[in-house]
């Protein structure tokens, strides 16, 4: 196992986040539970992009994938046109109970990146693991 910048920089062990899994992005309940808490922090579609960036880059840690490799995060997924209507219409939307929520193709990686970033960096952990988003990883 690698270690990243940080660890080697301070000589000491980081906190390691797991990359979300295609499995996850699969599992509607992941979905529903992640969009739901999304629009629970009453974050704008035009507040989100800076919002992510800012937590990925004051994270004292690092990304890791299923085999534990340091992974960074490509952020050049949220550089497309129109990002802040899919913003609103993924986290600042309730998703309704009636409907079976999936992850388009080409958001794939978008939802990958926003829930990786989510897990560790926002100090409402309490509110994750009551949510039931990542409580199967131990978060």
């Amino acid at each position: 196992m690698g270690s990243c910048a940080h660890c080697f920089i301070t000589d000491e062990r980081c906190e390691r986040t797991r990359l979300v899994t295609d499995a996850e992005l699969g599992d509607p309940a992941f979905i529903r539970r992640l969009r739901n808490f999304c629009y629970s922090l009453n974050v704008s579609s035009y507040q989100w992009l800076d919002l992510l960036t800012d937590l990925y880059r004051d994270y004292r840690g690092c990304i890791v994938d299923e085999a534990g490799r340091t992974v960074f995060l490509n952020m050049d997924v949220f550089e497309i046109p129109h990002i802040r209507d899919w913003f609103r219409d993924f986290c600042c939307t309730p998703c309704p109970t009636h409907i079976t929520p999936y992850v388009r193709g080409e958001a794939k990686e978008r939802v990958r990146i926003l829930a990786t970033i989510l897990q560790p960096t926002l100090t409402l952990n309490v509110s994750f693991q009551r949510l039931g988003v990542f409580n199967k990883y131990g978060r």
